[in-house]
């Protein structure tokens, strides 16, 4: 991957952690998504000589640099807390008139020690404009033929997953929603100042839609034979690998209807929860997202109150 980004456009970014970049169980991953999609806007923007991300095509009609696919990998975001020193670096090549890859490498310094590499996250994005002021649904791709760009491995694969996601995986899945979960989206919360659903929000409702379907994840987890169990403590995961890849978006009165199912560890481990999430759009079941996710167990105070709550309870006579 190296040589592929030797022309790169560079920014790095450095980070004292607190509130507004945790969450439970070390850094947000809705955070980091939206700053190294930031970062990706201000790398793009370097790189043709802009000095802001204000992007528009030869007819000075406006361009967004829309994500086509997000890749979070290696992550070990528990090793992020209150206060700890953090930075991204960024490399960002454009690899056609409409797309521009990306890769942030999310770097830890611990005292006495070298900086570490807890995760990488890698941004595929395509100039859109709107054809239909105000319709999101009329977006489609663009380009820009204003600077140099050329060919990068790591675009062109992530090209092939966008294209092959379009499908439910090869491994075999089972499907858990035998109903969708279905989201109405905020306005307030979850669309951005381009007025589209925002890129990172499709990971935080695929968050909720696993919260939802938890127990009929863990139980197929566990063993692939059992059934779901109400009474099972629901524990909590982290994400240590998720893909993204975006086929729409939806307007302000629209909402999402999610189907989980679930991908079982090529090993087995029940430290490990899989699954692949489909988003659609309700108002005409169009397909928007499909998301592959890979959790580790995450050992929490909060999980071991709970299962603790439980015990005593389970001896109280009622």
């Amino acid at each position: 991957m190296a040589t592929d980004l030797i022309d790169a456009t560079s920014v790095e970014q450095d980070y004292l952690i607190g509130m507004p970049q945790l969450a439970l169980g070390g850094i947000s991953e809705n955070w980091l998504l939206k700053e190294c999609g930031h970062q990706h806007w201000l790398a793009l923007a370097k790189s043709l000589n802009l000095p802001v991300p204000s992007f528009v095509d030869e007819h000075n009609r406006k361009l967004y640099a829309a994500f086509l696919v997000v890749r979070v990998s290696n992550a070990v975001l528990h090793r992020v807390t209150e206060n700890s020193r953090l930075s991204i670096a960024t490399q960002l090549k454009r690899v056609s008139p409409s797309r521009s890859y990306s890769r942030h490498d999310l770097c830890l310094e611990e005292e006495g020690l070298s900086k570490q590499v807890i995760a990488q996250v890698e941004l595929l994005s395509s100039f859109v404009s709107r054809h239909e002021e105000g319709n999101n649904q009329s977006v489609a791709r663009n380009e820009m033929l204003k600077g140099g760009w050329s060919a990068c491995e790591p675009a062109s694969q992530m090209m092939a997953e966008h294209k092959k996601g379009r499908n439910l995986p090869n491994a075999e899945v089972t499907s858990i929603s035998k109903v969708p979960f279905v989201y109405q989206p905020c306005p307030y919360a979850d669309f951005n100042g381009a007025d589209f659903l925002y890129f990172a929000q499709f990971q935080v409702v695929m968050d909720r839609a696993e919260r939802f379907f938890q127990a009929g994840l863990q139980a197929f987890n566990a063993d692939p034979s059992s059934s779901p169990s109400p009474n099972k403590p629901l524990v909590l995961w982290q994400v240590v690998e998720r893909t993204i890849c975006y086929y729409g978006n939806i307007n302000l009165d629209d909402a999402l209807a999610a189907h989980l199912y679930t991908i079982l560890p090529s090993d087995h481990r029940k430290s490990l929860l899989g699954h692949c999430g489909r988003l659609y759009r309700q108002s005409d079941n169009a397909l928007i997202a499909n998301v592959i996710t890979k959790k580790r167990y995450m050992d929490h105070p909060l999980v071991s109150f709970k299962k603790n709550e439980e015990v005593v309870l389970a001896g109280v006579e009622l």
